[in-house]
C-alpha cells in the first residue's frame, strides 16, 4: 500500500510540476507579448536591444546595446521608461540649463570592462544651444564625467576641477562643429583602461558606421580627451542637460575604441 502511494504522489508531483512550468512560461510569453504591443503602440517611446559592436580589447565584452528612444515621450512616457525628467517637453526638448533626464538606474557599464558608449540623437535649437551628456553620474540631478556638445563651437568636456574646457582631437581629422537645426548622432566613449588611465573618445557619426580605421587610431579620434579626465567612481547612472536642445534617443552599449594606453 505505501509503495502504491509513493507512486501516486509521483504522479501527482509531477504533474503540479508540468502545470507550474506552462504556466511560467505562458507568462513569460504574455509579458514578452504586452513589451512587443506596447512598443508597438508607441514606438516613439520604448526602449529595444540593438546590435553588438565587437571590440577586439579583450576585456570589453560585446554585448547587444539598449537604445532608449523618446521622440514620443511625454511626461508618463519617461517614467514607463524610469527616467526622471525637469523642465522637458514632449520630444524630448529642453530650452535651458535646467532642463534635465536622467536614468533611476544605474546603466553605466563596468569601469573593468572598458567603459561605456553613449550614442546619441540631437538637434540644437539655438546659437546658444548646448548638450551635456554626463556619465558614471550621480545625485539629483545627475553630476559626473561630461562630454558637452555646442552650437557652432568645439566639444566641451568637465575635467576634474569641475570647470569646462575645450577637447582634443587626433592628427589626421577635424574637430566637429555642430549647427543649429542639423539632425546629429554622436558616438560617444567613457573610456577605462586596465592600467587605470580614463578617456573621452568620441565621433560625429553614428557607432554603427564607423570604421576599423576610425576605431583603431587615436590619429581619427575627432573628439579625444586623455588628461585631467574625472574619475568613474561617483555612481553608474546617466543623464543629460538639455539647454536648447531636443533628443530623439540614446543608446548605451561597451566602447568602441579600440586603442588604449
Amino acid at each position: 500500500m505505501f509503495k502504491n502511494l509513493f507512486h501516486i504522489s509521483l504522479v501527482c508531483l509531477f504533474i503540479f510540476n508540468c502545470s507550474m512550468a506552462n504556466k511560467t512560461d505562458a507568462n513569460n510569453a504574455s509579458n514578452l507579448l504586452a513589451l512587443i504591443v506596447a512598443a508597438n503602440n508607441n514606438p516613439g517611446c520604448s526602449i529595444s536591444s540593438t546590435t553588438a559592436i565587437t571590440s577586439n580589447l579583450t576585456q570589453v565584452e560585446s554585448k547587444p546595446r539598449t537604445k532608449y528612444s523618446i521622440y514620443g515621450c511625454d511626461e508618463g512616457g519617461f517614467r514607463n521608461l524610469d527616467l526622471t525628467q525637469s523642465e522637458v517637453t514632449k520630444g524630448a526638448t529642453g530650452s535651458t540649463a535646467s532642463s534635465v533626464l536622467f536614468t533611476n538606474n544605474d546603466v553605466m557599464l563596468a569601469t573593468n570592462k572598458g567603459g561605456t558608449n553613449i550614442e546619441v540623437s540631437f538637434i540644437l535649437n539655438s546659437p546658444t544651444s548646448s548638450l551635456d551628456v554626463i556619465a558614471y553620474g550621480t545625485g539629483n540631478p545627475v553630476s559626473g564625467p561630461t562630454y558637452r556638445l555646442i552650437a557652432g563651437a568645439q566639444t566641451q568636456y568637465k575635467n576634474a576641477a569641475g570647470v569646462f574646457g575645450n577637447t582634443g582631437k587626433g592628427g589626421s581629422v577635424a574637430a566637429p562643429i555642430p549647427v543649429v537645426g542639423t539632425s546629429y548622432t554622436f558616438c560617444l566613449d567613457f573610456q577605462s583602461t586596465p592600467g587605470g588611465s580614463r578617456f573621452l573618445n568620441g565621433f560625429n557619426k553614428p557607432c554603427s558606421e564607423l570604421t576599423d580605421t576610425e576605431r583603431g587610431s587615436m590619429s581619427y579620434y575627432p573628439i579625444m580627451q586623455m588628461m585631467n579626465v574625472p574619475v568613474y567612481t561617483g555612481g553608474n547612472r546617466l543623464g543629460f542637460v538639455l539647454n536648447g536642445v531636443t533628443i530623439t534617443s540614446f543608446t548605451v552599449g561597451s566602447i568602441v575604441s579600440n586603442t588604449e594606453m
